[in-house]
């Protein structure tokens, strides 16, 4: 059932500016689980109701739209991607809290589908879609012609068979033009997908990647690839050593060939290049450990698996293979810090040329997650990280690299107001953004956050060279980073490599100013200033200023 938000009343999301403030209207934000049991064939009754968005004041300049709402529990980002007409097209899942804790499928409400202007940071238009068992939906760019695709796999009990559908909608409506629906016959049985397995690859056709249950206990893992006009164009099943649902993409264009990945025996990583017909034609294994002989007092590794909590991204270029994840390092004393990191390795010899770790808050309480890990056309590599504990705020960095993994800059990017004691999690989105000549200009990120009883979606868009398409002033998006906070004694900073700090300054609650700092930026003494809040002013080479709150003990 597909439900126009204006049918439901609820408005399309307008934001309207008055000073700083910024009003939500009523608005549906829904959520997908990812893990499905696959035993399990109960329908799940699915509960629909309206539930009301908090008014949240934001700076539109800020370059973040939080999305504050009560009563729901699972969100996800499931797609986003840029449309023809150069908007961000997003589709959120959501689901409430199941009666049973133990549940492994929660009341799904369904997706909603949002069309945001990456250059003025506003919706310009929504749509509710109700679905009582919710499939995996596949949103992309009509990769043939105009407008927009949705594929989903679809179970008809009646016939016992799964189909599927290809539906298209227009860059200016979200509603589903049904009169272009194609619907092919999948296989017999219920096929159950997975998101990430499902894309459209480099010659415009989809790859989807499914189980299929052939006897109690046992499953096979089928690949196929279909036309966007619904023409199978090849079909494989997987050998036993792969038959699991992971992320897929394109190895090489020409010849065409793809690839896949999990976490392997020993907690290595095994890559899989798979040719056009879906036959497995190479296993590479990327080592845990980054260094072949450690030393004896701290072994640092990968911590590889495909969760949004410890989740890996692999990208393929040329004779080399990229990976991001996050990293561990453990010494003799069992003391443990962790982080990301991002390591280039040669295809043919697996061993590794460029290694660069993102460890901007040291110590055993600090956490850190992988979101995100892309190339842009010009080699210049994007990853998106999010490191907090129990001093240090939480923030979403995005980090900009060369192709030798040498950083450009860094933006850290702070949960909206409101949020800033939350953890994020959800899925993290990133898309690359293109101006009217095709080029790369800047890059757009997705999240959530939540506290467990408010939470909301967030969008970050970013210039190649770290500055918004927005007015930066009272931005949320810094070029540095500090911690701990509260702090005792000395206030670390780490300022990233594209900026100079002229001065830092320290501001008592009655404005006054009680400490200026003119050199060695990477502490702030405030040892011997009474405990309570003071205001961080820090002054960039370029005029550029940023304020922070920050609490003594």
């Amino acid at each position: 059932m597909r439900v126009d938000c204006a049918q439901k009343g609820i408005a399309n999301p307008r934001f309207k500016a008055s000073g700083l403030q910024i009003r939500w209207n009523w608005v549906f934000l829904p959520n997908n689980p990812i893990y499905r049991n696959m035993k399990r064939k109960a329908v799940i009754i699915v509960w629909v109701f309206l539930m009301p968005f908090l008014a949240h004041s934001q700076n539109a300049d800020a370059g973040l739209v939080p999305l504050k709402y009560v009563g729901t529990d699972y969100l996800t980002v499931e797609n986003m991607f840029q449309q023809h007409d150069g908007d961000i097209f997003t589709n959120i899942y959501v689901a409430q809290q199941p009666e049973d804790p133990h549940a492994l499928n929660p009341p799904a409400l369904g997706n909603v589908l949002l069309k945001l202007s990456p250059t003025t940071i506003q919706f310009t238009d929504s749509l509710l879609i109700e679905d009582t068992i919710p499939p995996f939906y596949l949103y992309a760019r009509n990769p043939s012609g105009e407008g927009n695709i949705r594929s989903c796999f679809k179970y008809e009990e009646g016939c016992d068979s799964t189909f599927l559908h290809i539906c298209h909608f227009s860059d200016g409506d979200l509603n589903v033009n049904h009169d272009e629906d194609i619907i092919v016959p999948l296989c017999e049985g219920e096929a159950l997908g997975h998101l990430y397995s499902c894309f459209v690859d480099c010659q415009g056709n989809l790859i989807l990647k499914y189980y299929k249950e052939i006897a109690p206990d046992e499953t096979e893992c089928h690949i196929v690839r279909y036309g966007v006009d619904g023409t199978l164009l090849g079909e494989a099943v997987l050998p036993a050593n792969q038959n699991y649902i992971t992320t897929m993409g394109v190895f090489k264009e020409s010849p065409l060939e793809y690839y896949q990945w999990r976490k392997g025996s020993g907690g290595h990583l095994n890559i899989y290049e798979i040719d056009s017909a879906f036959q497995l034609k190479n296993t590479y294994v990327v080592n845990k450990v980054f260094f072949d002989d450690p030393p004896t007092y701290a072994i640092e590794y990968f911590e590889f698996g495909s969760t949004n909590s410890n989740a890996t991204f692999v990208i393929p270029d040329g004779d080399d293979i990229l990976v991001a994840a996050n990293y561990s390092r453990q010494d003799t004393c069992i003391w443990t810090e962790f982080g990301v990191a991002a390591a280039r390795y040669e295809l043919r010899t697996m061993q590794r040329k460029a290694l660069v770790q993102f460890n901007d808050y040291p110590g055993f309480e600090a956490d850190a997650k992988c979101f995100g890990f892309q190339k842009m056309d010009d080699g210049a590599l994007y990853l998106l990280y999010r490191e907090n504990g129990l001093s240090v705020k939480y923030w979403m960095t995005v980090a900009k690299m060369d192709s030798d993994l040498n950083v450009i800059w860094k933006r850290y990017c702070e949960t909206p107001e409101g949020m800033m004691n939350v953890n994020p999690y959800g899925t993290f989105l990133s898309i690359r953004l293109e101006n009217d000549e095709g080029n790369v200009s800047a890059m757009a990120f997705a999240g959530i956050s939540s506290d467990g009883s408010h939470s909301g979606v967030f969008y970050i868009v970013l210039n190649h060279d770290g500055t918004v398409s927005v007015n930066e002033s009272g931005m949320e998006i810094r070029p540095y980073c500090y911690y701990p906070n509260p702090v005792q004694a000395q206030l670390q900073m780490q300022f990233s490599p594209d900026v100079q700090p002229r001065q830092v300054e320290l501001y008592d609650l009655q404005g006054r100013l009680v400490r200026v700092q003119s050199s060695g930026f990477e502490s702030v003494d405030m040892s011997r200033l009474p405990a309570g809040a003071y205001m961080l002013r820090v002054v960039l080479e370029d005029g550029k200023t940023y304020s922070d709150k920050v609490v003594k003990k």
